[in-house]
């Protein structure tokens, strides 16, 4: 028995754009029982399935429909939190408990934001130092997990870091992303690249949950792109703790 997931940062695809048909086909190519899209349209995967998404307002003027961080489960979700904690920059965290084929899973939805986050101050906000909300969100994304009581977990969406050498995050950043995560929690993603480009959308499993298999999802056709970043998939499977 084994869980199909994918992630994908859809660059604002909307459910009408000429991108959207492909997108999903390429998604629905590795079936996933759970999918995180990031930067996307709260009715990109409105066909079937149940969708959370995080709170409508990032801190920037509001297009109608757009979310940073989508979660969809072929099965109902339960304990929704469209908000994890008061520190986090907004609209860019969702997580539930769905059922999948190993049971009940807490799948947590993230859009860590990137280095220049909200640099420019808008709306009367106070201008932010590059990697500030990037740290200030690692920070509230520790407490977060640590309320986390359900045994299997997986954390999941735009983390804005590659992992390792090709990593460009300051040092205490790299380490602020791993120690965010609960002990024994693995991103298993963090060799996936394409095209010689490595991947800043991850998938972390809690140490009860075994990848089986993890791919990347190709972003070009025609020689063009169908978003600035490729999607991920993995296969996962449940294993002994003991």
């Amino acid at each position: 028995m084994s869980l199909a997931i994918a992630t994908w940062n859809v660059e604002w695809a909307t459910p009408r754009s000429q991108r959207a048909p492909h997108l999903l086909n390429r998604i629905d190519g590795h079936a996933p029982d759970v999918i995180c899209l990031t930067e996307t349209h709260h009715d990109l995967l409105s066909q079937g399935g149940h969708s959370i998404c995080s709170q409508a307002d990032y801190g920037y003027p509001i297009h109608k429909g757009r979310r940073k961080v989508l979660l969809w489960s072929s099965q109902p979700w339960q304990q929704v939190d469209d908000l994890g904690i008061d520190s986090f920059p907004p609209g860019r965290f969702v997580s539930g408990v769905t059922q999948t084929p190993l049971g009940d899973v807490s799948v947590v939805g993230v859009w860590i934001p990137w280095s220049m986050s909200r640099t420019e101050a808008r709306r009367g906000d106070a201008r932010k130092k590059p990697w500030e909300d990037h740290e200030r969100y690692l920070d509230g994304l520790c407490q977060v997990l640590a309320r986390v009581t359900s045994e299997r977990v997986i954390v999941i969406g735009d983390f804005n870091q590659m992992i390792g050498p090709a990593s460009r995050a300051p040092a205490e950043l790299r380490l602020a992303l791993h120690a965010a995560l609960p002990p024994g929690m693995r991103i298993v993603t963090s060799d996936i690249a394409f095209k010689g480009r490595a991947t800043v959308d991850h998938i972390a499993l809690s140490p009860d949950l075994a990848v089986e298999s993890v791919s990347a999802i190709s972003n070009l056709r025609e020689g063009k792109k169908l978003s600035d970043h490729f999607g991920v998939a993995a296969r996962v499977t449940t294993r002994s703790t003991r």
